[in-house]
């Protein structure tokens, strides 16, 4: 009866370390979009917000060592105050170190 249980209980581990942040198997288009998520996260401060990340992650096109993105962004969904924006958000890539988001605007 243990046995069953172990193996569950190392199934479930190994799922939830697998995808968490910092994976290691993310594209480089999946991290600048998720440090975007962060900036506007931090710009946004206690408003709640929905993006759309996998529009936010297609969107990437790389150009010298930055990434543009561009996706929907949603301002205290539900809200009588909802905002519908566009997240516009630049982001440099450098090797072997911290991504650095040079530029983020909502565009109303």
């Amino acid at each position: 009866m243990k046995f069953p249980l172990l193996v569950m209980t190392a199934i479930c581990l190994g799922a939830c370390s697998s995808g968490g942040a910092g994976g290691g198997n993310d594209t480089p288009q999946q991290r600048a979009a998720a440090a975007c998520e962060a900036e506007a996260k931090t710009r946004l401060g206690e408003k709640t917000y929905q993006i759309d990340s996998a529009a936010l992650t297609q969107s990437a096109k790389r150009v010298d060592d930055q990434w543009d993105l561009r996706g929907p962004i949603t301002v205290n969904p539900g809200l009588h105050d909802e905002a519908k924006q566009t997240l516009e958000c630049r982001m440099r890539a450098q090797d072997g170190k911290a991504a650095e988001v040079t530029y983020i605007n909502f565009i109303f």
